[in-house]
Parts: C-alpha cells; structure tokens; sequence
C-alpha cells in the first residue's frame, strides 16, 4: 500500500485529524492512504502541478540514494535527491545536475518518489510555501540539502564521479517536472 505524506503545521494537526489524516507514530508525519479523497488534504499535500510554476523538466532523470548517518541520532538514514542526465531549466539545456531545495513538483514525480517516505515536505519559513527534504525515519531529524549537496565530502556533490557503489541510481518513468535550485560540480 503505497501512503501519501502530508505537510502538516502543528497548528493544523486537528483539521488534518478532522479530515480523516491518519498519522505515522514512526515517521512523525501525517499521511492519507490510497483509497482518501486527496480533495479533502489539498492544502497539505504540497505539491503543486501548475506548469508554469515547474521549471526544471528532464527525460532522462534518476532518484540517486545513499546512506548517511542522520545529523541527530547519527543512526545510518537513506537520503535521496533527483539526479537528471540531461534537462532544462527555465528553458536553458542543462546536463548531469542535481536539484536542491525542491520547492514543487508533479504528480507523476511525486508518485514516483513514494518508496522514500523519508523524503516529505516541510515548512520552510525562509521561502514561500514548503519544501522537500529528507528525514531521518528513526528519529524525524530533517537531514539539510546543503550538507548533501553543497561540500566536497557531501554525498551528491558530484554524484558523476562518486565511488563504485557509493550511490543507487534508480532510473524516473517518463518526464519530471518540478521546481528548485540546480546544483553543478565545478570542474
């Protein structure tokens, strides 16, 4: 049974209980199953799939996991990010990137990426509207897209030339679309 995972502010948890929002004591978040209206979650779902909003589109994406310790337990968490091939953003031809900092994305991806629970939405009072990020499944500890992604010694810094074996790359159906920032490796 594949679960769709809310965003849920903790101000919200009684309207999302009201709603029929079921909660998951070991992930600490809210999710609603297959067979729930996702009408009646709309405003908690977090994500948005008006195409003028998605930016970064790519036909040859990846999921790329790795195993890291989580920051606050230090027990071992997958984390993952989107990896593309080749794509473009805002229209600008782009190749072998990552996306940080995912603010939106299609249904088609967000399908996709059920099998990682760990990867939700959260609040991000910095920007406009939630965020995805990786959390540790122990212990809920969000895990930073910038200590993933932006140092040398970071997982998905330069997943092209990672070592053997060091990340899965689990190939995406289709296009994706979604929106947040593109990282590169400088070279």
């Amino acid at each position: 049974m594949v679960r769709t995972y809310l965003y849920v502010p903790p101000e919200e948890n009684a309207a999302v209980r009201s709603a029929g929002g079921r909660w998951d004591e070991r992930l600490k978040c809210w999710y609603i199953e297959p067979g729930d209206d996702p009408a009646r979650f709309a405003r908690w779902l977090g994500v948005d799939s008006a195409p003028a909003e998605l930016s970064i589109v790519s036909d040859e994406a990846r999921v790329a996991a790795t195993t890291v310790a989580c920051c606050r337990c230090h027990e071992p968490t997958e984390v993952i990010c989107i990896y593309c091939d080749s794509g473009t953003a805002s229209g600008e031809p782009l190749e072998h990137f990552t996306v940080v900092d995912i603010l939106a994305m299609d249904e088609a991806l967000a399908r996709q990426l059920a099998p990682w629970p760990g990867f939700r939405p959260i609040a991000a009072p910095d920007l406009h509207g939630p965020r995805y990020a990786n959390h540790c499944l122990r212990c809920g500890a969000e895990q930073d897209d910038r200590d993933l992604h932006t140092e040398p010694d970071a997982p998905f810094f330069d997943i092209a030339h990672a070592a053997p074996g060091s990340i899965r790359l689990i190939a995406l159906t289709g296009q994706i679309r979604l929106s947040g920032d593109e990282h590169f490796t400088i070279e």
